[in-house]
């Protein structure tokens, strides 16, 4: 993979990451009584994961995929 397609790819990852935070911001974090909406911090957390992984993919140094 070159350098700049790697980078691509992973800022469409990080993109996708804060999509996702952001559908899970907006659907709510805690129910209706004021628990907290499990599926909603999954979704949190797992939107944090992609876009901490993308931008760790597109500006890491130091390997041949990224230059």
């Amino acid at each position: 993979m070159t350098a700049g397609r790697a980078k691509n790819v992973g800022l469409t990852l990080a993109a996708a990451g804060v999509g996702i935070i952001g559908v899970a911001i907006v659907f709510g974090l805690t129910t209706s009584s004021g628990d907290p909406d499990w599926v909603g911090i999954i979704t949190l957390l797992a939107g944090l994961t992609m876009t901490i992984t993308g931008l760790v993919r597109a500006y890491r140094k130091g390997t041949p995929e990224a230059g």
